[in-house]
């Protein structure tokens, strides 16, 4: 199989635990590249375990399971961030640096992963912001934006180091229905130019209205529709 063809996620008889306790039995599915995933089911299901498996958070205790080229159940914690680099994750709160711009918040991502050229850093911070419709708000601190203007900077963060897939846990959780169209119609731009996309959401009516293929967490398994 060669990489363009390998699936960017793939579990086989994974075991999802949270500390001790495991969530989820006999996991086995893949994410190829350019796909676009939901991810269902109730408060509790094992929904966000399974995320932060898929980006080493959370142990992979048995099964096997390869993101984006690492296998995670052998990953050494220091592999972790480069695997990190590879996939954009998107929280349900945003977690923004409050003391500093937008364009800082992202010039301090690429900083720590390894950019070191004002211009290179200036110039892929602009492209970004620009994908997610915020071309204008380098200088604007997070308490100047709104919770769907917060969010967008958070994908545009995640989008940085032009990851294979963008992780996203209940992005539109916390904001109202019109701007969490908005926000879906940001992710569904970044998938149409070729990033996979793996989106937790307890919003059924966006799977009625841009359907894709659906993995439900329930009663300790994942089932794939």
């Amino acid at each position: 199989m060669t990489e363009s063809s390998e699936p960017i996620i793939a579990l086989e008889q994974a075991d999802i635990y949270q500390g001790d306790r495991p969530v989820l039995n006999d996991v086995n599915f893949e994410i190829k590249k350019g796909e676009f995933v939901y991810l269902i089911g109730r408060t509790g299901s094992g929904k966000s375990s399974l995320l932060k498996t898929l980006y080493a958070d959370l142990w992979l205790h048995t099964g096997s399971a390869k993101v984006a080229g690492y296998e995670l159940h052998h990953i050494k914690r220091a592999d972790i961030p480069f695997l990190r680099r590879k996939i954009g994750i998107v929280f349900q709160d945003f977690q923004l640096l409050s003391d500093r711009s937008v364009e800082d918040n992202l010039a301090f991502v690429l900083r720590a992963t390894g950019w070191d050229q004002q211009a290179k850093i200036s110039k892929r911070i602009a492209e970004v912001l620009m994908q997610v419709g915020l071309g204008t708000a380098h200088k604007r601190m997070p308490h100047q934006l709104s919770g769907g203007e917060q969010q967008r900077v958070v994908i545009a963060r995640a989008m940085l180091n032009e990851p294979k897939i963008l992780i996203a846990d209940e992005p539109t959780g916390n904001l109202d229905p019109e701007v969490g169209d908005q926000i879906i119609n940001v992710f569904r731009t970044i998938n149409n130019a070729g990033t996979a996309i793996l989106m937790a959401t307890h919003n059924h009516d966006f799977i009625k209205r841009f359907p894709a293929r659906v993995l439900k967490c329930e009663n300790g398994s994942v089932t794939i529709s």
